[in-house]
């Protein structure tokens, strides 16, 4: 062999070499937000008095950041390299205030830290918030409670729950899902602030 040869076939080893080195670009981290729209308004026109809206409670994995998906009714998982923006409890905070405000179902709702004089306190623990991969639809389920705080008479005590068909097969789709079905939720609670006696 002659020296041009080996120098050749050398050139042509560490350039294969190299390309095995190569990998698959690194995946990014994605974030999202959940936005809810709300259409529906409380039937009789807003209760009187300013609502504040607590801290929402997050049970275990599920108010954390990564994004959950179920294999089976008893296995649950985060997506890798998709995240909230924020955590689930703080965002249905701000949008259950905007919610509120939108459907008019009281005169004033608030955030705890305007330290305002209030009538009526809502409290809610996130229970689901997950992507059925198996049927390609989200699970969100949250208990609200609201109460008079006057006598602290509870107004509302229930669970509330709403499926939707996730739009497409990937977390985008399954992240629409879920805003409308939170925006279920939230006009299910309306719904019920409207049978409260002014």
């Amino acid at each position: 062999m002659t020296v041009m040869n080996r120098r050749s076939l050398l050139l042509a080893s560490a350039a294969l070499a190299l390309a095995g080195c190569s990998s698959d670009p690194v995946p990014v981290d994605t974030y999202y937000r959940l936005e809810t729209t709300v259409s529906a308004t409380r039937p009789g026109g807003p209760l009187k008095g300013i609502a504040e809206v607590m801290p929402i409670r997050g049970e275990g994995v599920v108010n954390g950041r990564a994004i959950l998906f179920r294999r089976s009714e008893t296995e649950i998982r985060p997506y890798s390299y998709h995240f909230w923006a924020d955590t689930p409890a703080s965002m249905l905070q701000r949008q259950l205030v905007d919610a509120l405000r939108a459907g008019q179902a009281f005169d004033s709702v608030a955030l705890p830290e305007m330290r305002l004089q209030r009538d009526y306190e809502i409290m809610g623990t996130l229970r689901k918030l997950e992507h059925d991969a198996t049927q390609n639809r989200v699970i969100v389920e949250i208990e609200f409670s609201v109460r008079k705080v006057r006598n602290s008479e509870v107004q509302v005590l229930k669970v509330y729950k709403a499926e939707a068909t996730a739009r497409g097969d990937d977390v985008t789709g399954a992240v629409a899902g879920f805003s409308a079905a939170l925006g279920q939720v939230f006009a299910d609670l309306i719904a019920d602030l409207g049978r409260i006696a002014p």
